[in-house]
């Protein structure tokens, strides 16, 4: 009866649902011209599937993703990346989608030079 006990412990810690919380930002300080690296961070979420997708001006862009990691909670987090160049005018954003929103969101990434 004992194994029934961590069983049902276990079903309840992955039943509990929690949307993203997702950072956009760059490795580096911006500055213009300059090579760097794009992040969009996703962090604190559950269950694992997610769609994370860097946009350049609205559009989908070439990027990389770290592997699906996950916290002592069974809180998963993921990074995606990708290498720019930072002309100012460009504008980048993240697409976000996971069962706990109902619509894809977009984080953009808050330019301070």
């Amino acid at each position: 009866e004992g194994s029934r006990a961590v069983v049902a412990v276990v079903v309840a810690a992955e039943a509990t649902s929690r949307a993203p919380t997702v950072q956009v930002f760059t490795h580096y300080p911006p500055e213009i011209g300059k090579e760097n690296n794009l992040q969009c961070y996703a962090d604190r979420f559950h269950p694992p599937k997610i769609s994370i997708e860097l946009l350049k001006n609205s559009k989908p862009m070439e990027s990389q993703e770290s592997d699906l990691s996950f916290h002592q909670d069974w809180a998963f987090h993921q990074l995606v990346y990708a290498n720019i160049t930072i002309d100012g005018k460009t504008e980048y954003a993240c697409k976000v989608g996971h069962e706990t929103v109902r619509e894809l969101q977009t984080h953009k990434l808050e330019w301070e030079f």
